[in-house]
């Protein structure tokens, strides 16, 4: 049985809207990551993040990270890069998944993929790897994009695969007809 998600609640905000909600660039691509614990947490991926991040072809970037402080010693990847702490509630979550152009949800290990299906409930595509839960939620170049298990570089592939889509909006509908379909509370 899948985790259910509140679609009432989770659902798309409109972009430029959120962003002036989280005092985040308007002119900017938002590549999204976040988990609980996400930079120290070895299973949710942050170091294959961190090495796909700088092959990254797509420019105009800024990551967003939530769920962990800014690390002691952060990585430069080129672009800049905000940490936002723990969110305590799904409103702001739910602006914080409508303001990216996509999710990234590296996980080594992951049961379901929470994140994934909110991020898509709100509209927004999900790059992860082809491995673990996140195979029942995100459909290959449909919804998202899923990269060869541990592959940074086709991570990175996939980040850009979303950002350059020429059908952005129609990845974005996808996603949330998808939660909508299959795993609506």
């Amino acid at each position: 049985l899948p985790n259910p998600i509140d679609t009432n609640l989770f659902k798309p905000v409109a972009r430029d809207v959120s962003r002036e909600l989280l005092n985040l660039p308007q002119d900017k691509r938002i590549v999204l990551f976040g988990a609980m614990n996400a930079t120290g947490d070895p299973r949710k991926g942050f170091a294959e993040l961190s090495q796909a991040l700088p092959m990254l072809q797509s420019t105009n970037i800024e990551l967003v990270v939530f769920g962990s402080g800014k690390p002691l010693a952060p990585p430069d990847f080129g672009f800049p890069t905000h940490y936002l702490g723990h969110l305590s509630d799904d409103l702001s979550l739910k602006i914080l998944y409508s303001a990216a152009e996509v999710m990234v949800v590296p996980s080594l290990q992951e049961a379901f993929g929470q994140t994934a299906s909110e991020a898509m409930a709100c509209g927004t595509p999900v790059v992860a790897f082809a491995a673990t839960g996140l195979l029942d939620i995100v459909d290959h170049k449909q919804n998202g994009y899923l990269a060869a298990p541990y592959e940074p570089s086709d991570l990175a592939a996939g980040i850009d695969w979303i950002l350059s889509s020429p059908d952005h909006r129609i990845l974005r509908r996808n996603a949330r007809e998808k939660v909508m379909r299959e795993f609506d509370s």
